[in-house]
């Protein structure tokens, strides 16, 4: 039984390290991870992906590069594939894979947010979950139980040594 409880709390620090390392680790190289949730870039980037974006020098795209970029709201980030770069306007006209017409409008270098250089099919799922409440409640229940494994481990490995000393 203390064998489990001690692997069962390693299993769990584990996951949650690997997660951490996934989702959050990669921004203090400036590489930030975004989920796919649409299916404009399909098959190269699925929905419920993670790409990891990395900032480009606006002066080397060139057409057919994958670029990430918001959208004039400045709110919402898009991933397509450029089509034309206009150097004179300091713009690019985009499209996704998957779409049958090019983007409306053309996208100022100046919201270009950068390039995807990673695709982890499937994350983007679980990251969308672990941000949501729900996931936040479970992140917290898990920390919990690593507690109470390592303080069982604990209680038994002490109930050994008196067993023992006795």
């Amino acid at each position: 039984m203390r064998l489990l409880c001690k692997w069962s709390a390693l299993g769990i620090c584990g996951m949650l390290a690997v997660l951490t390392m996934l989702l959050a680790l990669p921004g203090l190289f400036g590489i930030h991870p975004l989920l796919v949730q649409s299916g404009s870039m399909e098959p190269e980037y699925p929905v419920g992906s993670v790409i990891y974006v990395k900032s480009v020098d606006k002066a080397g795209l060139s057409d057919g590069d994958v670029v990430t970029f918001y959208l004039p709201d400045e709110e919402t980030l898009v991933t397509h594939r450029i089509v034309r770069v206009d150097e004179e306007q300091e713009a690019i006209y985009t499209k996704g894979d998957a779409n049958e017409l090019e983007d409306q409008a053309a996208t100022p270098f100046s919201r270009i947010v950068g390039v995807p250089v990673i695709c982890v099919p499937w994350l983007g799922y679980l990251a969308g979950y672990l941000a949501s409440g729900m996931g936040k409640v479970g992140i917290i229940l898990l920390v919990v139980l690593v507690c109470l494994l390592s303080w069982m481990e604990g209680a038994l490995v002490r109930e050994q040594e008196e067993v023992k000393g006795v």
